[in-house]
């Protein structure tokens, strides 16, 4: 009698576990899916919000740059043309930039779902956003000339080359994101940790990404 008490006890709870599986799975499929349109809104929306001045941030770099300018004086250069010397101010400054894409230049149609599921997201060129290079780290060498002042000339090529860093940083994190792929991998995890809350919310459950940033290269970012 206490097995088959034990036996009905047991085919009543499985039943139940079936019963409880069938309705979860029939709530959960019957919920409405996101179609592809509504998660173009969600993610272009999304990213919008977060960008400050249209340009969304995604990370930051820290280089280090060098900047040299010479100047060479004549006495009497149409005559004598007496070499006074060559003054040379050479100066190197660690600097730190963040770097990301402008919003604006995210269309709608760059983001659409795969027939995997994954939703894809084709994102603008990164480009540099600000610069602040670390002055207070600054290094200045300056040679003067034999016949020049450094209160003269060397004053004047140390602030010529002092102007020039900005620029310098500008360009060489420019070429660092022509370069490399971290910044691009950086990106795809910012814009994944962004995006995925958001759209479970809206009723993507644990949605995919697969970006493609520049011509070639696709991430998937686990």
């Amino acid at each position: 009698m206490a097995q088959g008490r034990a036996r009905l006890w047991r085919s009543g709870a499985a039943a139940a576990l079936l019963l409880a599986v069938g309705f979860a799975a029939a709530v959960w499929w019957g919920r409405p899916r996101l179609t592809e349109e509504e998660v173009r809104q969600v993610v272009v929306t999304t990213i919008q919000r977060e960008a400050p001045a249209a340009f969304f941030v995604t990370g930051t770099l820290h280089l280090t740059v060098t900047s040299t300018v010479a100047n060479t004086k004549y006495f009497l250069p149409d005559l004598l043309r007496l070499d006074l010397g060559t003054t040379r101010a050479t100066v190197r400054v660690p600097g730190r930039l963040s770097y990301g894409f402008d919003v604006r230049l995210l269309r709608a149609e760059d983001i659409r779902i795969g027939e995997d599921g994954v939703v894809e997201v084709t994102l603008p060129p990164l480009s540099v956003y600000s610069v602040e290079p670390e002055l207070a780290e600054m290094e200045v060498q300056t040679e003067v000339g034999w016949a020049r002042s450094q209160a003269g000339s060397g004053r004047e090529v140390e602030q010529k080359a002092i102007r020039l860093l900005r620029d310098a940083l500008r360009e060489q994190g420019e070429k660092h994101l022509g370069d490399s792929a971290q910044p691009r991998i950086n990106t795809a995890r910012a814009l994944q940790k962004l995006l995925t809350p958001v759209l479970e919310a809206a009723g993507l459950p644990s949605p995919q990404f697969r970006f493609r940033i520049g011509p070639e290269l696709v991430l998937e970012p686990g």
